[in-house]
C-alpha cells in the first residue's frame, strides 16, 4: 500500500473545502465532498480501502456541518448585513466590537469544525504504515519550501506588495473596486503585517514536527484513536490558543491590527461599496439557509 498523506491540513480541508466559496456555494457545497475527495486522491496515491473511508468521513463531516454549521452562520451573516448596509445612502460606521464579534464567531465555528472532524482525521491516519511515514515527512518538506519561496523569499518591498495584493483581493471580493484611501490603509497594514512573517513560519515548522510525531505512532499503532484525536483537535486549534505569553500577546495585537484594518476601510467606503457588502453578505446567508433546509 502506496498512500501518502501530504500535510495534516489536508483532511482539515477536505473537511471545509468550499464552505466559504461565493455566489456558487450551493453547488460547490453539495459536492464538496468529492471534490475533496478528488482533490485528495490526486496528491495522494490511495489503496481502495482508504479511499472509501476517506469518502465516507469525508461525507459524515459535511453532513454534520450541514445541520449543525451552516445554520449558526446563516444568522452571523445577516447581522453583518444589517450592520454594513447604507440606509437612503446613509452610512452607519461600524466598531471594532461588531467585527470582533463576527471574527469569534468564526473562530468558534472553525474550532467545533475542528473537534468534529478530529476522530475522523484520527481514524483516517490509523490506516497509516510505517513505510509512508518518511513521503509524508518529504512531501511537508516541498510544502515548506513553496512557503519560503511565496512569502519569505522577497525582499522588503515586494513581501509588502504581495501582502497587501492579497488582502485588497479580500475587500474587493465583498466591497467592488476600492478607493485610493482603502488603498493606502491596506498598505500601511501590510508595512506592519510582514514582520510577523517568519514567526508565523517558525509555528508552521513546530506544528508539524508535533503532527509527524503523531504519524510515526499511528503508523506503528502506538497510540488509540480516542488520544489521537484529542492530540489532532489540539493542532487544528493551535492557531486559536496560543502556548505561550509572548505568543497570545502577538496573537492579540495580529488581530487587534486587522480587526483595526476592517473597520478603516468599511468606514472609508462608500454607499454603495458599503451596499455591495450588504448584498454578498445577504447572499451567503441565503444559500446557507437553503443547503441547511436540504439536509
Amino acid at each position: 500500500m502506496k498512500a501518502v498523506i501530504r500535510t495534516r491540513t489536508y483532511l482539515l480541508m477536505a473537511c471545509l473545502t468550499l464552505l466559504g466559496a461565493c455566489s456558487a456555494i450551493k453547488l460547490g457545497y453539495n459536492n464538496s465532498a468529492s471534490f475533496a475527495h478528488t482533490y485528495l486522491t490526486s496528491k495522494v496515491d490511495f489503496d481502495s480501502e482508504q479511499s472509501a473511508l476517506l469518502k465516507t468521513s469525508l461525507n459524515k463531516i459535511v453532513a454534520w456541518h450541514r445541520s449543525a454549521e451552516l445554520p449558526v452562520l446563516a444568522n452571523e451573516l445577516q447581522n453583518a448585513r444589517q450592520a454594513l448596509a447604507a440606509r437612503n445612502g446613509v452610512i452607519r460606521p461600524v466598531n471594532a466590537d461588531e467585527v470582533q464579534q463576527l471574527n469569534m464567531a468564526i473562530r468558534a465555528s472553525l474550532k467545533r469544525t475542528a473537534e468534529e472532524a478530529a476522530p475522523l482525521i484520527a481514524k483516517n491516519m490509523l490506516g497509516l504504515w510505517p513505510n509512508q511515514v518518511s513521503d509524508i515527512q518529504k512531501a511537508l518538506e516541498k510544502s515548506n519550501t513553496e512557503y519560503r519561496e511565496e512569502r519569505l523569499m522577497q525582499n522588503t518591498d515586494e513581501r509588502v506588495r504581495e501582502s497587501a495584493e492579497r488582502m485588497k483581493e479580500r475587500f474587493e471580493r465583498w466591497l467592488g473596486s476600492l478607493n485610493p484611501v482603502q488603498v493606502k490603509q491596506i498598505e500601511a497594514w501590510a508595512q506592519s503585517e510582514i514582520h510577523w512573517s517568519q514567526s508565523r513560519y517558525d509555528k508552521r515548522l513546530e506544528r508539524q514536527q508535533q503532527f509527524m510525531t503523531l504519524v510515526n505512532k499511528a503508523a506503528n499503532r502506538q497510540i488509540d484513536q480516542v488520544t489521537l484525536s484529542r492530540e489532532i483537535a489540539r493542532l487544528l486549534n493551535a492557531w486559536q490558543t496560543p502556548a505561550t505569553v509572548v505568543e497570545r500577546q502577538q496573537s492579540e495585537q495580529r488581530q487587534k491590527a486587522t480587526i483595526a484594518l476592517i473597520v478603516d476601510v468599511l468606514n472609508s467606503a462608500t454607499a454603495e461599496q458599503r451596499n455591495n457588502a450588504a448584498d454578498r453578505a445577504a447572499g451567503w446567508a441565503k444559500d446557507f439557509q437553503i443547503l441547511a433546509s436540504n439536509n
